[in-house]
């Protein structure tokens, strides 16, 4: 049995539709969170993840490989690292604040 996996994008986070249900919201590492509900409910091998608008294939995923990682933001660029039973997409995202309008202030030696 081939199992497929649909994602669609909602702003900077994923939803996971699998089976005609709606398995995973708002998300920001939808494959490994994938894997994880599957394993959760009992399935093994591989399924495949489709682009939900035009169904073409993104990404093969080994369910059993990756429920026990989790992806981050490293130094240079995303990597994968185990999982440690966080939720990740618990929250949604929050840009950082910006140095906009700020003001800096320069003390001198005068005091001014």
């Amino acid at each position: 049995m081939k199992l497929i996996a649909e994602l669609f994008r909602i702003e900077n986070q994923y939803n996971v539709v699998f089976d005609g249900d709606v398995v995973i919201e708002g998300s920001r590492d939808p494959e490994t969170d994938l894997a994880r509900v599957l394993e959760g409910s009992g399935l093994s091998g591989t399924v495949t993840v489709v682009d939900g608008k035009t169904a073409r294939p993104r990404t093969i995923i080994n369910i059993e490989k990756a429920a026990k990682l989790r992806a981050e933001e490293g130094p240079n660029a995303p990597r994968f690292v185990k999982y440690r039973g966080q939720t990740v997409g618990a929250g949604p995202y929050k840009p950082e604040k910006g140095w906009v309008d700020s003001s800096i202030v320069i003390a001198t030696s005068s005091g001014i």
